[in-house]
């Protein structure tokens, strides 16, 4: 999956319950964060994991209340001479309880807690730069199935963002529960999917990979370039948050 990544040439990466060190052959920056457990882990898995060309700075490992029932890591880096506020995420299934928590979480119960934490992060983000929500939001938008009222509780945290990848995705005909939202500040001209199957069938991952391509918007820089990068460097700069 990360050799197809890294022919996207993407501008920014953020991998869901993956290890530290992943995006390593990319060169740039990396930040990781650990986040809650919800089964036994290996020591180098990391929930979220951020990669830009650029440093990153201003970064938050924690989120306000409620984002410790998953996994919340945000940071501001640049991207064609902009800077951007990147948040990933990754959001409680619906069934996630804390490993060792008796009794169990009830369903949804920590999905909801985290989009109200969610829901602090993006409303008090800096408003004069693009904003990201990128990671595994572990619902269908728009909702298909489950809780009604986390759909809601997505729906209040994102706000004024809009999701880029809504509806089914291209060339699987299905819809994705990793996502990309992002402010107004940004327009999504295009979203395609990296497959999860190897050549001989197996399995490379139990999700599919999205790709989206954005533009900053007129007002921000010209005529709205699209974000695009340099080609990946040597260099690697790597920064785990327990």
């Amino acid at each position: 999956m990360m050799e197809r990544l890294a022919d996207a040439r993407p501008d920014l990466v953020c991998l869901t319950e993956a290890y530290e060190g992943s995006t390593q052959a990319f060169g740039g920056c990396e930040v990781s964060v650990r986040g809650v457990v919800w089964s036994k882990a290996k020591g180098g898995e990391r929930k979220v994991v951020l990669w830009s060309p650029a440093p990153w700075r201003d970064v938050d490992l924690a989120g306000p209340p409620g984002c410790a029932a998953g996994a919340y890591l945000s940071g501001v880096t640049r991207v064609a001479g902009q800077d951007v506020v990147v948040i990933g995420v990754c959001i409680p299934y619906a069934f996630a309880s804390p490993l060792g928590l008796e009794p169990r979480a009830k369903p949804w119960t920590q999905h909801i807690a985290f989009l109200h934490g969610l829901q602090l992060a993006i409303a008090e983000r800096p408003r004069g730069m693009p904003c990201i929500v990128m990671g595994d939001y572990n619902q269908f938008v728009p909702r298909t199935w489950g809780s009604k009222a986390a759909a809601a509780a997505l729906q209040a945290a994102l706000a004024d963002l809009k999701v880029g990848t809504a509806g089914p995705m291209p060339s699987v005909d299905r819809p994705a529960i990793d996502h990309i939202a992002h402010s107004a500040h940004l327009t999504c001209e295009s979203v395609v999917t990296l497959s999860n199957i190897g050549p001989q069938g197996e399995r490379l991952s139990d999700h599919y990979g999205v790709v989206g391509r954005f533009r900053l918007n007129g007002a921000l820089q010209g005529a709205g370039p699209s974000l695009r990068r340099p080609p990946f460097g040597p260099s690697f700069e790597r920064r785990v948050l327990q």
